[in-house]
């Protein structure tokens, strides 16, 4: 397992030709994640990864979303790419994991709006996925004062979208990405009964947009 985790995390596998997009190398990547996350689950199981290997995943969690722009979730004839799905499900593992540092917090939170504001409108259910990695940073026990802050920061972001480019495509695709993304948030919290600061201000959000 520590051989097939080296191996993924190296150039010709997570980090195979990233920056592109519309190629087959986004399969090599995606599904390199799964692996990964896989053993990062196992060992938090039942430990086996060096502490130096254990932290360079975590680090490549973060680093694989900030850097995937291919953003396709099925791709016809060939399959799921799934690519920012799969980078979020790694990502919840390592937040899982006991080496994770709390102090990562707010980069894995600013990643995820990374990927949120990415110019796609995600229609696969990326959102929920991405929603698993915050669970975990609360329940690794991030203040959620840092979440509702954040929250707040990411439908400023789509505002000032909206007033540079106007009611563009790329301001619509941003704020369906970010309202889907409060609303599937706000009901997870509500199922897990937490999180009633940042449900107070998703609905203060989602008020401040119902014009009469």
């Amino acid at each position: 397992m520590t051989y097939l985790i080296e191996t993924c995390l190296g150039k010709n596998h997570l980090y195979k030709d990233i920056g592109l997009t519309d190629d087959d190398s986004v399969f090599t990547r995606a599904f390199s994640t799964l692996v990964i996350a896989l053993i990062l689950d196992r060992d938090r199981e039942e430990r086996f990864l060096s502490e130096e290997m254990t932290r360079k995943v975590i680090e490549s969690s973060i680093l694989y979303l900030k850097e995937e722009e291919d953003t396709r979730g099925y791709v016809e004839e060939k399959g799921w790419a799934h690519s920012i799905a799969h980078g979020a499900d790694l990502l919840a593992e390592a937040v899982k994991h006991p080496l994770f540092d709390l102090a990562l917090a707010s980069e894995c939170l600013n990643t995820i709006g990374g990927c949120i504001l990415k110019e796609t409108a995600y229609i696969d259910e990326e959102d929920e996925r991405l929603i698993f990695a915050v669970v975990a940073l609360l329940g690794k026990g991030m203040d959620e004062n840092l979440l509702t802050e954040w929250i707040a920061n990411l439908s400023n972001k789509v505002m000032d979208i909206k007033n540079t480019a106007g009611y563009s495509p790329y301001f619509f695709r941003m704020n369906t990405n970010v309202n889907q993304f409060i609303k599937s948030l706000y009901f997870r919290l509500l199922f897990l009964n937490t999180g009633m600061k940042t449900r107070q201000e998703i609905e203060r959000i989602l008020k401040s947009q119902v014009t009469v």
